[in-house]
């Protein structure tokens, strides 16, 4: 991370991976993106929830920063980003006007419920979802795995191969037909573990004979059991690597 001066406030560039603030941490001032892509995120425990990919031009921490109360979100970059961060007093002081502050206020409350609701919709309210993508696409569903991933993946190929990079490196690599995720330390997660794939119009998930197996939507996929494969529901599909217990999960979304 580095920092410069400038007149409306500091400016900042965070490389990839690099958190710009954690969820829980005071709120001392707001972000304006000027380049790159922060990714918000949302953590209960051990999963974590995406919740958007912002970029040029837009604003992050303002809700906690207006309503006074801690990061209710973390925000990391996915790409190298430079922002504008302001200060929360001189930022607050721009909402002097009490009809300002009013509509301000409102919004902020607005956007507090999206998130809520974004986390309890299930597939049987499918049609109040917001998809990130006219595609389908696969994001990180635990800590573990969104600490690598960072943001969403759009699949534009398929087959679709998701596996283990044993590797040092910090962050997964995508590329149109692969997503490795760097997890040394999960062996829940082959090499080559699961591909995503279209069959009769429709969106499936075939286990490629993984020692500890897939679970898609609660149902077990694997070598073991007498199904490979898994056809998938428009809407948000949990998907598991391992066993029921693993740390290693993924979300995978079908737009209507």
């Amino acid at each position: 991370m580095t920092d410069t001066g400038h007149t409306l406030g500091q400016e900042i560039t965070f490389d990839i991976g690099e958190t710009v603030y954690e969820q829980g941490a005071a709120s001392d001032g707001i972000y304006m993106i000027l380049d790159g892509q922060i990714d918000i995120w949302h953590h209960d425990d051990h999963e974590a929830h995406h919740i958007a990919s912002l970029g040029s031009g837009e604003l992050l921490g303002e809700v906690s920063v207006i309503e006074r109360t801690n990061r209710s979100v973390s925000a990391r970059a996915s790409k190298t980003s430079k922002v504008l961060f302001i200060d929360a007093e001189a930022f607050r002081r721009s909402f002097a006007d009490p009809l300002v502050r009013h509509v301000v206020h409102t919004l902020a409350a607005r956007l507090r419920s999206s998130y809520a609701a974004k986390q309890t919709a299930d597939r049987t309210d499918a049609k109040a979802q917001h998809f990130k993508s006219d595609k389908p696409t696969i994001e990180g569903n635990s800590r573990v795995v969104a600490d690598r991933l960072l943001t969403f993946v759009e699949l534009t190929e398929f087959p679709f191969l998701v596996g283990n990079l044993h590797t040092p490196q910090k962050h997964a690599q995508a590329s149109p037909a692969s997503l490795k995720v760097p997890l040394p330390g999960a062996p829940e997660l082959a090499p080559n573990h699961f591909e995503i794939i279209k069959r009769e119009g429709s969106i499936w998930i075939r286990d490629l004979g993984s020692p500890h197996g897939t679970i898609v939507n609660g149902e077990k996929l694997g070598k073991y059991t007498l199904k490979a494969t898994a056809r998938l529901h428009t809407g948000k599909n949990a998907v598991i690597a391992g066993a029921a217990e693993s740390p290693v999960r993924f979300i995978v979304t079908v737009p209507f």
